[in-house]
């Protein structure tokens, strides 16, 4: 009986050990990501990606002081395979900077990506210094299944150098060791969202762009002659086999009445 306690016991310190070094290590650099020395505050968001990257439990962590300090966004494909870290890297006057992080998992390994998402999805690699300030921000992951593959749809918003706020899709398939753009994702040369709207602080993107997995529709926002939101209205796409379609007007009003 005393040596199944002390068994009991080893495994919980073990555990609780293993939980406050992973606390330890995300407070480390996120305090010296909020220094006032540019240098020492960029060096830390490497060494915070690093770390995010190399550590499969990050799959399942809570992130809570980065959420707290830095105002994290951590979104998770609802199959658990993908996470994303979000988070701004410092207020600009006229536009905010961003850094991302994404990790996914492998047959049981851990793969990691910092910087634009955008770039990790077409291969393209920025020439600047810290790439990630140039990335947006990834406020929501929808994972979809079509009749070959997981399809995973990300939600990201950005303020451009005249202050406007977008909010788009971008769309990518998991190809193992990386993740790649899904190409002609949308029918023709319109995309859901990627329109310029006014947020004057009361604007809830988490209504901006909705997924609708029963009826495999995706619903976009849109905005008044005034670049304001409306609220409960929706541009409607239907996922085809392989890309989301443009519903006409009519279908469109029906559909509409259906998710009011």
């Amino acid at each position: 009986m005393m040596k199944k306690s002390l068994l009991i016991m080893v495994i919980t310190a073990l555990v609780f050990g293993s939980c406050s070094k992973q606390q330890r290590t995300e407070k480390k650099l996120v305090d010296a990501m909020l220094s006032d020395d540019y240098e020492t505050s960029f060096q830390a968001i490497s060494d915070y990606s690093d770390w995010v990257k190399s550590d499969i439990s990050n799959m399942t962590y809570n992130f809570s002081y980065s959420r707290e300090k830095l105002g994290a966004k951590v979104n998770t494909s609802s199959d658990g395979k993908l996470r994303s870290l979000s988070w701004v890297t410092n207020h600009g006057e006229v536009y905010d900077t961003y850094a991302n992080i994404l990790i996914w998992t492998v047959n049981g390994n851990l793969i990691g990506f910092n910087g634009p998402l955008d770039a990790m999805l077409t291969g393209r690699k920025p020439s600047i210094k810290h790439q990630w300030s140039l990335a947006h921000s990834i406020d929501t992951i929808y994972d979809i299944q079509d009749a070959t593959q997981p399809i995973y749809m990300f939600v990201e918003s950005y303020v451009n150098e005249e202050g406007k706020t977008f909010t788009y899709i971008s769309a990518a398939i998991n190809q193992g060791l990386k993740l790649s753009i899904m190409p002609f994702f949308f029918d023709g040369i319109e995309t859901a969202g990627n329109r310029p709207y006014v947020d004057d602080g009361h604007v809830d993107k988490s209504q901006l762009i909705k997924w609708d997995n029963k009826t495999k529709m995706l619903y976009c926002y849109v905005t008044d002659d005034n670049e304001r939101v409306i609220p409960g209205q929706y541009e409607q796409y239907a996922l085809s086999s392989t890309q989301f379609v443009k519903v006409k007007k009519e279908e469109n009003e029906e559909n509409q009445d259906n998710l009011n």
